[in-house]
């Protein structure tokens, strides 16, 4: 279930919020979440869960897949990559952009720890898919005997 929060007035603009948002974010998250511009850049992502597995899918359009970095520890697993600006060319002008450029990172933690061995990630047309194995509990039964 989703629930909206915002309250604003008729007058009140989508840019506005978007920009007192954006220096909320800022201020909170320090600088492993913006660009050198100082926006802030966050890819959408999905988390899913199976009985068995997590399943994990971020957006990375235009990122080459050398340039993307996962990291697993126990139950934490971290994505980092970078968005590169290509450079504008002496003949180029350019007018206007929304593609987003910068570093970002994200960490997410999950209830169990991860089976590294047989997890396995894929990319393919600007999407990251990740599929995390969940560790098996150990049941160790131990028999005690009577002395």
């Amino acid at each position: 279930m989703r629930y909206s929060v915002i309250n604003r007035d008729s007058d009140y603009s989508f840019a506005n919020f978007r920009n007192n948002l954006e220096s909320l974010f800022d201020a909170m998250a320090g600088a492993n979440m913006t660009d050198t511009d100082g926006k802030f850049y966050q890819p959408m992502s999905e988390v899913r869960e199976t009985p068995n597995e997590y399943k994990v899918s971020v957006q990375l359009p235009g990122i080459k897949k050398e340039d993307i970095n996962i990291e697993l520890n126990k139950n934490t697993l971290t994505i980092s990559a970078e968005s590169k600006f290509e450079d504008v060319k002496d003949e180029e002008k350019l007018h206007y952009s929304q593609i987003a450029y910068g570093k970002f990172h994200k960490t997410i933690e999950f209830a169990k720890d991860i089976d590294s061995e047989n997890s396995v990630c894929d990319y393919d047309n600007g999407v990251l898919k990740i599929t995390l194995k969940k560790q098996e509990e150990k049941k160790e039964t131990k028999k005690l005997h009577i002395k």
